[in-house]
């Protein structure tokens, strides 16, 4: 027997079967959990070093390279991608899905401390972090005027930063681009008599 014949010959049954798929289909409907923002942790970790001052070719010679040849041997590294940019380079290290990325996080402090006597003693300390979606930034906002960029970014940091700040829900503000005044330090004066 056919299924268009047996639908035609007992329509209630196939009412009846209809209904129950439909009712099925509304009860997970709704007890069926939606996020927006579901809870998911890509297996990547990030290590920054900061040098100020430097030029991208020399943070890839002194700084980036000498992090990759250290970090390749991470176990569960699937891909290292590396950054270099002028004041710091940035290494990113994916991991096959399914790897604990708190004993990884580990192995790459391990093997970072081991490179550090080979990085420039003038770098900032390495930094590592592990890729959090919900770290990621929200609202983006660009500041734009009629002042030069030093003046641009001490607005910036001096008068929105703490605005931002106030605002409920915001847990991190920072700044990023424009130009920073840099102060010289104070010269000591040798006076003869």
């Amino acid at each position: 027997m056919s299924i268009p014949r047996l639908a035609i010959e007992r329509p209630v049954t196939m009412f009846m079967l209809s209904a129950v798929i439909v009712l099925l289909g509304a009860i997970s409907l709704f007890r069926l959990p939606v996020d927006l923002m579901p809870d998911v942790t890509y297996p990547q970790i990030s290590v920054r070093v900061g040098y100020a001052g430097v030029g991208p070719a020399e943070i890839e010679q002194i700084i980036v390279r000498p992090l990759e040849q250290a970090l390749a041997a991470v176990p569960g590294v699937e891909t290292i991608t590396s950054n270099s940019s002028e004041g710091s380079g940035n290494v990113q290290l994916a991991f096959t899905w399914g790897t604990n990325l708190s004993e990884a996080a580990d192995e790459v402090r391990t093997r970072v401390d081991r490179v550090r006597g080979r990085l420039p003693l003038e770098a900032d300390p390495p930094t590592i972090q592990k890729f959090d979606a919900s770290a990621q930034p929200i609202v983006q906002v660009g500041v734009e005027g009629d002042y030069d960029r030093v003046t641009l970014r001490e607005i910036a940091e001096n008068d929105l930063v703490q605005r931002f700040e106030r605002v409920d829900g915001v847990a991190a503000v920072t700044v990023g681009g424009g130009l920073r005044r840099h102060r010289l330090p104070a010269v000591q004066q040798c006076c003869r008599w």
